[in-house]
């Protein structure tokens, strides 16, 4: 699919996230993708995973809605805090294969929705906390939160590297001219 056939803004957007985030990490070693900061004192990496990973769980919802012409979707178990991060090991897995996925998992449900544009209207429901009453939103309504979402993680990537101190310069960089 060519990205200009997802005009529909939601998907447009969606689509930019890749694009956004790889922006972000450009030139990164393993080792700066360990750098910490930000609001929730996280690492790069630990931004990377948790943003692919609510793209994964919103394209499962697009199919859900796709499928069926709605649905109820349990969100609630889906909480990267510090316990979450240790389990799923996100302070050490490396970040290429969830690169490597998230582009055309994007592109896949801005197809789907390409195809269906009246499922973007489609009605879903999220539970979002355990105990909680889903709570209900169109699938662009949706994908908008996914957006901002990843929109969040993106700029506390940019924060974090902000903050890092300037790589000195080699002493040969130097010259003294004649």
């Amino acid at each position: 699919m060519s990205d200009s056939r997802a005009l529909i803004p939601p998907l447009s957007d969606w689509l930019q996230v890749p694009r956004d985030l790889e922006s972000a990490l450009a030139g990164l070693t393993e080792d700066e993708l360990s750098l910490r900061g930000g609001t929730d004192g996280w690492s790069i990496r630990e931004h990377v995973h948790p943003l692919v990973e609510s793209n994964v769980t919103a394209c499962t919802i697009v199919i859900a809605a796709l499928g069926t012409g709605g649905c109820t979707f349990d969100c609630s178990w889906l909480n990267s805090d510090p316990a979450w991060m240790e389990r799923t090991k996100y302070n050490r897995v490396l970040v290429a294969s969830a690169l490597e996925v998230l582009a055309p998992l994007c592109r896949y449900a801005a197809e789907l929705l390409s195809a269906a544009p009246e499922a973007l209207r489609h009605e879903i429901k999220l539970v979002g906390a355990p105990g909680t009453e889903p709570y209900p939103m169109t699938v662009e309504q949706m994908i908008g939160l996914e957006v901002d979402h990843a929109q969040q993680h993106v700029q506390e990537i940019v924060d974090i590297l902000k903050q890092r101190p300037p790589t000195p310069l080699p002493a040969d960089h130097f010259t003294i001219a004649p």
